[in-house]
């Protein structure tokens, strides 16, 4: 097994893979209970008449980190540069986030000086004018691979009302907020209902498959039946297997694998997932910039209240980082940096290649997005009192490298980077914990409407069945 390199939130990351679930006799005591208790959601339903049930999931709560596995930012982020290929507006959303909340504070101590004394007054904070000089280069520089997909004239008129400023007020943005939103809440609908199956696309034909064999061997003493002339009640036999059958496909077919519901609250990997090295084990570690790592707001389990021991906690789930990796401005010229000229962070990706297996540096995400928390060591340690992780800090350096754009065939969550596809999932690969009660719910809702609707359909096929006249 490879070695993996350590969590930092100042380069692309590449993280690990989720930790490992399987079958276990033992679980199948607890499907009972799961069956007639099912986990709240936690959010409202929207109406609709599709067999997947659809949530109003708020794109602030996932930005803030209140929901686990598979529904987690990072998990939000995969989807994004690895399906979509749309993670621009996210990383957008992100800075801005950053650059109001450094904007607002900078507005609270300029007050202050003010009121002390009024002759002492900054016309900017150099922080503010780095950090919009490299978003424009980065989300509007349209040689930039993180550009964001706006009209032209949208964009002439932003910067055309900014060049005014040497940081704009968070106001001059407000209309590319609102556009830029709409598209991540479209591209959030499409994440959680792709989120609300269990199995990939073979693992659903198989499925299918396996409904449609028990189907036929329903149809075992309807045959008898017909040719033999027994009586026809006989046929009313095959009636648990049309709809045991019948609730296997209908389930299969939106994504829900019955036996792997039947043993616990589980999925299979996704492609992208399937290609990197497992967790490798933790190992000491430089002491963590606590300043760039989410923290949580009430530390439970192993770390207590407010205790030094959290931050050792964190430093072994999620290993080192140097607190001399801080950003520094002054003066009034300020160096702006071309996003597709970041050589450092292009070659420290690079040069953690020789620490996985077959990967060409383009499966990575941002570092400043922290890892999802499938590892028990890592739950307990960068989650909030709601379940999420603490607010992060944004970082241009950490953006991952440029990527091939979006392939025009991208099914069952597959990705292709340099003209190569990652492979669809096979029938029977690893699987691991889905730790949200909403994607549990969810399972729990297609299963159920799946048996709902497969009574209905058996009845109507066995009342079929019933009627053909005998055979001579």
């Amino acid at each position: 097994m490879s070695s993996q390199p350590a969590y930092s939130a100042r380069k692309a990351y590449r993280p690990p893979r989720p930790s490992y679930w399987g079958y276990d006799l033992r679980d199948l005591k607890n499907f009972p209970h799961r069956l007639l208790f099912p986990p709240n959601a936690g959010v409202g339903t929207v109406r609709s008449l599709k067999l997947t049930p659809r949530y109003e999931v708020s794109i602030h709560d996932v930005l803030d980190g209140k929901h686990l596995p598979p529904l987690t930012l990072k998990d939000f982020e995969e989807y994004l540069v690895f399906v979509e290929h749309s993670a621009e507006n996210l990383y957008f959303i992100c800075w801005l986030r950053d650059y109001k909340r450094t904007y607002n504070a900078w507005q609270h101590s300029l007050n202050a000086t003010l009121e002390e004394s009024p002759e002492k007054r900054p016309q900017s904070l150099p922080e503010l004018t780095l950090s919009f000089s490299r978003a424009r280069a980065t989300f509007f520089d349209r040689d930039s691979h993180l550009e964001l997909n706006l009209p032209f004239q949208e964009v002439e008129a932003l910067l055309n009302n900014s060049k005014q400023y040497a940081h704009p007020p968070p106001s001059v943005l407000a209309d590319v907020e609102r556009q830029v939103e709409s598209m991540l809440r479209e591209s959030l609908m499409k994440f959680i209902s792709s989120s609300c199956g269990n199995s990939g696309r073979r693992r659903g034909l198989f499925a299918i498959a396996v409904g449609a064999l028990v189907i036929a061997i329903g149809l075992i003493p309807v045959i008898l039946s017909v040719y033999h002339h027994t009586p026809r009640a006989i046929r009313l036999a095959g009636l648990p297997a049309f709809w045991f059958g019948f609730m296997t496909a209908i389930a299969g077919f939106h994504g829900v694998c019955v036996v792997i519901f039947l043993f616990g609250d589980a999925r299979q990997l996704y492609p992208y997932e399937l290609k990197r090295p497992l967790l490798a084990p933790m190992e000491k570690v430089d002491p963590l910039n606590v300043d760039m790592l989410p923290l949580p707001v009430t530390a439970k389990g192993p770390m207590g209240s407010g205790s030094n021991d959290g931050h050792s906690h964190l430093a072994k789930s999620y290993g080192g980082m140097t607190s001399s990796d801080t950003d520094s401005v002054g003066g009034d010229k300020i160096q702006v940096l071309s996003p597709n000229a970041a050589g450092d962070q292009t070659a420290s990706v690079r040069d953690r290649s020789s620490n996985g297996s077959d990967w060409d540096g383009y499966d990575v995400t941002a570092g400043f997005i922290p890892p999802s928390t499938y590892a028990p060591s890592i739950t307990s340690s960068n989650t909030n009192s709601d379940g999420g992780s603490v607010p992060f800090h944004f970082d241009f350096d950490s953006l991952p490298p440029p990527s091939p754009r979006r392939s025009s065939e991208m099914t069952d969550r597959t990705s292709t980077y340099s003209g190569k596809q990652y492979p669809a999932r096979r029938v029977f690969c690893t699987m691991t914990k889905v730790l949200s009660p909403l994607i549990t719910r969810a399972q729990w809702e297609i299963v159920m409407r799946s048996a709902i609707m497969g009574v209905f359909v058996a009845v109507v096929f066995t009342a079929v069945m019933f009627a053909i006249p005998y055979r001579h």
